[in-house]
C-alpha cells in the first residue's frame, strides 16, 4: 500500500500526527524545526501535499518565490499545495464597509489589519494594544474578523512564555548589540538597531496578497490551476477532517485567503 506524505509547514500549535509538522519554533516534540527560507528536507517528487498557513506573508517577495519553488520541487506530479494568507482584498472591502456603516470598532481593527503588521516596530504592535482596551462586546466584534486568534493573543498577554536556552541566548545577543549601538551612536542608533532586529525576527508581514497576486506567484513557480478555496473545501483528500483551517464548521482565521494549486 502506497504511503501518503503530507507536509505542514509553519504549523505553530496547529498540527496533526498524520502530517510531517515543521516550524521555526517547535512547540511540541511532534514538530520538527525548519526555517522556511531554507531548502525543504525532502527528495524531489516525494510529497503528496504541502500546506502552510500565514507563513508566506512573513517572507520577502524573493524568499516567497524561493519557498514556493521548493514546495513545487518536493511535490509529486499531481500533488497539491495549499496556501493560506491574510486576504488583502477581503480586508480592504471589510474596512470600507465598516467605515461606511460607522462601525468604529470594526473599521479601526480592519485598518490595523491593513497596516499594523507591515509597519509595527514592537511585538504585538497596535493590534495587541487595541485588543487590550476592548470590553467583551468589542472583542466579539473583532472575533468576526480574527476568530480564535483574538483569544490566543489575550492568552499570551496574560501568560508566561516557557524559558528555553536558545531564546535566552538570542535575547542576550540582541541586548548586547543594542547596548553597543547606544555606546557608539546614542539613542537614535540604539532605536534603529532595536527596530531592525525586531523587523528581522519574523513577526512582521513583508508582502500582502490578494487572489490575483497569489495566483500569479504560484504560476510563476510552476504550479497549475490555482483556485480559491474555502476553509473546508480542498483538493487534498480528507483535509477538512484535520482541523487545520476550520473546526466544527468554524473558521480559525476568517480574514484569510485560501488557495490551492497543483504540480503538473
Amino acid at each position: 500500500m502506497k504511503l501518503v506524505k503530507l507536509v505542514n509547514i509553519g504549523c505553530g500549535a496547529v498540527f496533526h500526527s498524520d502530517w510531517i509538522n515543521l516550524d521555526v519554533e517547535p512547540v511540541s516534540s511532534e514538530v520538527r524545526r525548519l526555517d522556511a527560507r531554507r531548502p525543504l528536507p525532502f527528495a524531489d517528487g516525494s510529497v503528496d501535499a504541502v500546506y502552510h498557513s500565514h507563513v508566506l506573508e512573513h517572507l520577502s517577495a524573493a524568499e516567497a518565490a524561493g519557498f514556493l519553488a521548493e514546495c513545487w520541487r518536493v511535490l509529486r506530479p499531481g500533488g497539491a499545495v495549499r496556501v493560506v494568507v491574510p486576504d488583502l482584498e477581503g480586508i480592504a472591502k471589510a474596512y470600507l464597509c465598516a467605515l461606511a456603516e460607522g462601525n468604529m470598532i470594526l473599521s479601526e481593527w480592519t485598518r490595523l489589519e491593513l497596516t499594523d503588521q507591515l509597519a509595527r516596530n514592537h511585538s504585538g504592535g497596535e493590534m495587541k494594544l487595541f485588543l487590550a482596551g476592548l470590553d467583551e462586546r468589542g472583542l466579539a466584534v473583532v472575533r468576526t474578523r480574527a476568530g480564535g486568534e483574538v483569544d490566543h493573543v489575550l492568552a499570551q498577554m496574560g501568560g508566561k512564555r516557557r524559558i528555553e536556552v536558545w531564546r535566552v541566548w538570542r535575547r542576550l545577543r540582541r541586548e548586547a548589540l543594542s547596548l553597543m549601538a547606544y555606546v557608539l551612536g546614542g539613542r537614535n542608533w540604539r532605536g534603529a538597531v532595536d527596530e531592525g532586529l525586531f523587523r528581522a525576527s519574523g513577526e512582521v508581514h513583508r508582502v500582502m496578497y490578494d487572489r490575483q497576486k497569489l495566483a500569479d506567484l504560484l504560476c510563476s513557480c510552476g504550479f497549475e490551476r490555482p483556485e480559491v478555496m474555502t476553509a473546508e473545501r480542498s483538493r487534498i483528500d480528507g483535509f477538512a477532517g484535520y482541523g487545520f483551517d476550520a473546526v466544527g464548521g468554524v473558521t480559525r482565521k476568517p480574514d484569510s485567503l485560501f488557495m490551492e494549486a497543483t504540480k503538473g
